[in-house]
């Protein structure tokens, strides 16, 4: 027989699940880490035309015959259904989940009152779960404040996309009530409701220990406050920045490594441009992110244009202009910006073209053609990180919709 160490490392290399089924049925020893591997992640979806949820009642009826195999579930992705029988089944499936760590929740933009009383102190009671670090909330309506904040007290990663709190509050917080430190990633996709439940959510707006946030760039200035309150601690930050209208203003961030800018391209004159505020933030970077080490610009394009053109008189950024007095070889490792100093710890810039219709098909003449315009723009205006050989451009993975929204989260 062979020993359970060796049995557990050759399960860990398969991926497909035939063989983790066989796997199951050769020997004893092979059956735990093969169920772990099968119902490790799972998925319980609901067809929004039907008024029953044959999914759950089929983990229902495997859990009642075999309660053991939720211990193996770690991440679990669930739909909530309108019906309450069918509401009802799936607070019974949460209820065996004393062992997850990962929780995404689609709520079909159902109001949380109107949820059964059942399925709700379910979910709550998944979300204290100590084994529990990723929670991703998507349409919700009417969520309690209270929720909310429980969850943020209580995981180390919390996405909220259309997410809408129950309003008047139903707690009360004081100024000296802030979330604990376990809250490391703070996910808020852009949507209509972001300001709304930064606004009434203040709490959010006081975090002090975020090492990772994603959050469209606002009018309100919300994302300025949740990026000024974590600013000694943030080291990765996701900011949507749309048209980029307004400068942005971002506070000293002394241990970012990496800053990542979505942003929709300006167009004068019928020639495509990156906007002119974009320029501003890149040169107070060496300014207030001084230990940078990565730099992302995606570029969003609502359509296909037959006939991409992009403004060739673009001057490039000040601090990645070519300094004539660097080395030129190839091979040169050694920054060649205008002041060697200012971004030391640079190593890498990454620009994407996105389209952000994602039923778009990415073939065809006109998509090569846009790619190729947009590197020599990009090119154009990194020349010096383009021969030190830290740029890289190309054309963005299809933007994620709301079909596989859960598994481009962490």
């Amino acid at each position: 027989m062979l020993p359970q160490e060796l049995t557990n490392a050759i399960v860990a290399e398969l991926e497909a699940k035939r063989d983790l089924e066989a796997c199951s049925l050769t020997a004893r020893s092979f059956v735990t880490p093969s169920q772990s591997a099968l119902f490790r992640k799972k998925s319980l979806q609901w067809d929004s035309s039907s008024r029953i949820a044959p999914a759950f009642e089929r983990a229902m009826s495997l859990l009642e015959k075999h309660p053991h195999i939720a211990f193996h579930v770690r991440e679990l992705t669930i739909d909530v259904p309108k019906f309450p029988a069918s509401q009802s089944i799936l607070a019974a499936v949460l209820r065996t989940m004393n062992n997850l760590e990962r929780l995404g929740i689609n709520g079909h933009a159902q109001d949380w009152d109107n949820l059964v009383p059942e399925l709700k102190d379910a979910i709550l009671n998944v979300i204290s779960l100590p084994s529990l670090r990723r929670l991703h909330l998507l349409r919700i309506s009417s969520l309690p404040i209270s929720v909310l904040f429980h969850a943020a007290s209580s995981v180390g990663v919390l996405s909220l996309n259309l997410v809408t709190p129950l309003v008047p509050r139903d707690i009360s917080l004081n100024d000296g009530d802030n979330l604990n430190v376990q809250l490391g990633t703070l996910i808020l996709p852009s949507c209509l409701t972001t300001p709304a439940l930064l606004q009434v959510c203040d709490f959010f707006l006081r975090l002090q220990n975020l090492q990772r946030l994603s959050i469209q760039m606002q009018s309100s200035g919300h994302h300025r406050t949740i990026i000024t309150s974590s600013s000694q601690s943030l080291v990765h930050l996701k900011l949507d920045c749309a048209a980029f209208l307004t400068p942005l203003d971002l506070p000293p961030l002394p241990n970012l490594q990496t800053l990542s800018l979505s942003l929709a391209k300006a167009v004068d004159n019928d020639r495509a441009h990156l906007p002119t505020n974009l320029s501003n933030t890149i040169a107070s970077l060496p300014t207030h992110s001084p230990l940078l080490q990565r730099l992302d610009l995606t570029v969003c394009v609502p359509r296909v244009e037959m006939n991409p053109v992009w403004d060739p008189d673009s001057p490039p950024f000040p601090l990645f202009q070519q300094n004539d007095s660097s080395p030129s070889t190839s091979t040169s490792t050694s920054t060649s910006y205008k002041d060697q100093s200012a971004l030391p710890c640079l190593r890498s810039i990454h620009c994407h073209l996105e389209y952000s219709e994602p039923s778009l098909d990415r073939t065809g003449m006109y998509f090569g053609r846009a790619t190729t315009r947009f590197v020599e723009a990009m090119r154009a205006i990194f020349p010096a990180a383009d021969r030190d050989r830290i740029l890289s451009v190309g054309r963005a993975e299809r933007k994620s919709s709301m079909i596989d929204y859960f598994d481009h989260l962490p």
